[in-house]
Formats: C-alpha cells, sequence, structure tokens
C-alpha cells in the first residue's frame, strides 16, 4: 500500500512538471483537431511537447484562451474551439511563386531554401504600397547560382542582396524576384510541399532587412499589433529567432509598444 501510495505522488509530480511546460499555441492546435474535448483528453494528446521556457500552469493557459474568448466552456471540464480564435498564419502559394520554387528544387535538389511575397505582410499594414515581391531565401554557398538560375529568365528582374541603395534606386515601386540569404535554423514550414517562412520569421526578418525599409515607425507597430491579433504567434520561437539575428531588442520593444 505505501509503495503504491509513492507511485501515485511520483506520477502527480510528473502530470503537474508536465502541464507547466504547455503553451496557448499548445492547446489552441489541439482544439483546432477536436470539436470538443476535455481536459483530460488534452493533457493525453500534449504528454510528448515540451516547449522551451514555459512555466505557466495548464490552468493558466487555460484560463487565459478562455478570457480572451479563443475557446469557450460548454460545461465543467469540458471545452471547444470559439468561433473567434485566432488562426495558424500560413504564406499563400501563388503560381509564380510554385514556378520558381520547382525551377530552384530541379537545379539545387539539395539546397536548403524557402520562399515567398511581400502578399504576406501587406494585408496587415495600414498603408499599402505597390509592391509586387518575391523573395528567395537560401542558403549563403548556393545564392549566386540561384540568382543565375533565374536572372537566365530575361522576363524577370532579379536581384542578388540588394543594398540599401540599390533597393531604392533600382527595386521599389517594382516587380521584381529578390534573392536573400537564409540564416541557419530560421523558423520554416510546409506548405504545399514548399518550404515557406513561419509568421516568426517574417516579424524578425522585417525588421532591419532592406527589402522592408517602407517599413518604418506607426507602420511597424501596426503590422505587429494586426498580426497578433489575428494569427497565433509562437513568442519562444520568435525571441529565440530574433537573437540568432541580432534583433531581440528590438523585437522586445516592437512588442511593449504593440502591447501583444
Amino acid at each position: 500500500m505505501a509503495i503504491w501510495l509513492i507511485y501515485c505522488h511520483i506520477c502527480d509530480i510528473f502530470v503537474d512538471l508536465f502541464i507547466q511546460m504547455i503553451t496557448t499555441t499548445d492547446i489552441l492546435h489541439f482544439a483546432k483537431t477536436h470539436k470538443v474535448f476535455t481536459r483530460k483528453e488534452l493533457i493525453a494528446d500534449l504528454k510528448s511537447q515540451a516547449p522551451d521556457n514555459a512555466r505557466n500552469t495548464l490552468s493558466e493557459q487555460m484560463d487565459r484562451l478562455l478570457k480572451s474568448n479563443q475557446i469557450v466552456r460548454l460545461e465543467r471540464g469540458v471545452y471547444a474551439l470559439s468561433d473567434n480564435a485566432k488562426k495558424e498564419y500560413s504564406i499563400v502559394c501563388s503560381d509564380e511563386i510554385k514556378r520558381i520554387y520547382q525551377q530552384i528544387k530541379t537545379q539545387f535538389p539539395f539546397a536548403n531554401y524557402c520562399i515567398w511575397d511581400s502578399n504576406a505582410i501587406m494585408p496587415y499594414m495600414q498603408h499599402i504600397p505597390n509592391l509586387n515581391f518575391i523573395y528567395v531565401d537560401v542558403e549563403r554557398d548556393v545564392t549566386e547560382s540561384v540568382f543565375n538560375l533565374l536572372n537566365s529568365d530575361r522576363s524577370q528582374r532579379v536581384f542578388l542582396m540588394p543594398d540599401q541603395t540599390q533597393f531604392e534606386r533600382y527595386i521599389i515601386g517594382s516587380e521584381a524576384i529578390i534573392i536573400r540569404p537564409l540564416v541557419s535554423e530560421a523558423p520554416l514550414q510546409t506548405i504545399e510541399g514548399m518550404n515557406t517562412p513561419t509568421i516568426e520569421k517574417i516579424l524578425v526578418d522585417i525588421i532591419g532587412d532592406v527589402e522592408f525599409s517602407f517599413l518604418q515607425g506607426n507602420e511597424m507597430n501596426s503590422v505587429y499589433t494586426n498580426i497578433f491579433e489575428r494569427n497565433n504567434v509562437n513568442k519562444n520561437k520568435l525571441v529565440r529567432y530574433a537573437t540568432r539575428r541580432g534583433r531581440k531588442q528590438e523585437v522586445e520593444q516592437l512588442l511593449q509598444n504593440s502591447k501583444v
């Protein structure tokens, strides 16, 4: 009997430790795949997950989601996803993006790269500029080779890692494909079989990269506020990537300014 009580106590400790590592993102991901779920079902499903630096208890995270009306309580211990829940962000892959992605994949099947365009951030801006950029973020060793490949098609304007002067003189206001170095361990996600950036990568890249110099002051604050209001953002992932790019302080300041 004593041994059984000790065993139960140890199990309770492990459950307590486990629920302290759960984030709201984990809960929402589970809720989106289940119309209705119980607390026990949630814990059972999330046992294998352990997000870094997450310290809040499951109850605290659930309370936060209930107060923000992202999940609703149907009855004691039973929950469902609210109609007002934030969405998981994903890039809309245009036919042009698909064509360029396949073109690179055919010639450089082992290269690590992702592709996206300026439409990824336009819905979150107050003032919509006349932009039509496609960004090809590729590991640095093959940036020039990818540039030469895409530049062989004379119908498209391709630029290799432009500086501020080049961007302002030759790119802004026009259609362009911009080849950029892909930072190692950048957070990516697969959409329709193609590597695309996560929202956390985009939030860091738009700070300081010359291709986003049109985002200044209040416009940048608006983008951050709108993205956080409409989408799930993993702050741990965001800060890790910002730290890797030397932009942690800038990101934290924007989070404070935007009150998110």
